[in-house]
């Protein structure tokens, strides 16, 4: 599935620092695409060092207050794109 849209930069949410090429961006799946929560963010350092376990991914719940149609994205940050690497309910 796709972002329905695209942010230009992202921002972790954590440290304030802008992900230049992998973190975890929580999105509301609907209609076969995904909308995202930009403002939840998380740089991959971060969410692999900080949020939830260390040493693993996080949870959804780690970084955003689900809701039932809501998903963990971890997504790789192109030169002029935001590609979607896999999802993790």
């Amino acid at each position: 599935m796709d972002l329905a849209s695209h942010p230009g930069t992202l921002t972790c949410a954590e440290c304030g620092t802008e992900i230049e090429d992998a973190g975890y961006l929580p999105a509301t799946e609907r209609e076969g695409t995904y909308h995202p929560l930009v403002d939840a963010a998380v740089c991959d350092t971060c969410g692999f060092n900080d949020i939830g376990m260390t040493g693993c991914a996080p949870d959804l719940s780690d970084v955003v207050d689900a809701g039932p149609d809501d998903t963990l994205l971890y997504v790789r940050v192109t030169d002029d794109d935001i590609e979607v690497v896999s999802a993790k309910e």
